[in-house]
């Protein structure tokens, strides 16, 4: 059997069990540290399924999904559509990480042209190491402190788009889990090579990047690994910023975060095949 999919509920994840089995798909639904995750049965309909699960997932609450919930007496309570971002509703459809991280970095990153640079101090890791004893979350807040729109923009634009992934298909705690650890590997990396002067939410955005792509590899019937283009794309980007020509870039960071999140996705996928 292989992993197509996580759900927070059981509701949602019985209804698409039965939307494939509509298709003539077997699948069940087998409970995992709370989670509700979807097993294919046969893995010769992976792509057919995996293509149903995209649109389910685009539009759970379709009258057809709702028509086959009370036939088979399954009641669901199932948000609408994941809307566009130019809807104006598209922050509903995110998950409460995801959210909370955005806000948190736009507020700071504001704070900053509101009240000066007084914030930032008390966020970007200590030039003593020692004072983490006393100022805990000096140790993970330096990756919610940006210096330009660029560098906010582009950070948060991934983290929204990866971060969304593993908090859908997985959960909310894997994904706190991953941006705590991750976070604080990064962060005191990038301190011992350069000194305190530093931040930015990029060493866990490549952090999510190395957990998506090694998870995929160790454990491809999740069928939630990364393109190979993003991939590339990104690794590009780590190695351009190596050469000096995109001005000051924490690339300790950069480096430290994707060799976490690699080793986290190689080993939780290892772990979460073994289940299956």
């Amino acid at each position: 059997m292989l992993e197509l999919a996580r759900f927070r509920q059981a509701q949602p994840a019985n209804l698409f069990v039965q939307v494939l089995a509509a298709q003539n798909i077997a699948a069940k639904v087998q409970t995992d540290n709370g989670d509700a995750v979807v097993l294919l049965q046969q893995p010769e309909h992976f792509d057919v399924a995996r293509k149903t699960l995209d649109e389910f997932l685009a539009n759970p609450g379709a009258p057809k999904y709702q028509r086959l919930a009370w036939q088979t007496s399954e009641p669901v309570a199932l948000q609408g559509a994941q809307p566009s971002l130019f809807t104006g509703e598209w922050w509903s459809s995110l998950g409460p990480v995801v959210k909370v991280v955005f806000v948190a970095c736009v507020a700071i990153y504001a704070g900053y042209w509101l009240v000066g640079d007084g914030l930032y101090l008390a966020l970007m890791f200590p030039a003593d190491p020692t004072q983490l004893a006393t100022q805990p979350w000096r140790l993970l807040t330096p990756a919610l402190v940006h210096f330009s729109a660029l560098h906010i923009i582009f950070n948060l634009l991934w983290w929204l788009d990866l971060g969304r992934i593993i908090e859908r298909f997985q959960s909310s705690t894997q994904l706190l889990a991953i941006t705590v650890v991750t976070a604080a590997i990064s962060n005191v990396a990038q301190f011992y090579d350069s000194g305190a002067n530093f931040g930015g939410l990029s060493g866990v955005v490549y952090a999510l990047l190395g957990y998506l792509w090694l998870y995929g590899k160790v454990n491809p019937g999740a069928g939630y690994g990364l393109r190979r283009e993003v991939v590339i794309l990104m690794v590009g980007w780590l190695f351009l910023c190596m050469t000096g020509l995109m001005g000051p870039v924490a690339n300790t960071a950069h480096v430290a975060g994707l060799l976490s999140g690699c080793v986290l996705g190689a080993g939780v996928g290892a772990w979460r095949k073994r289940l299956t």
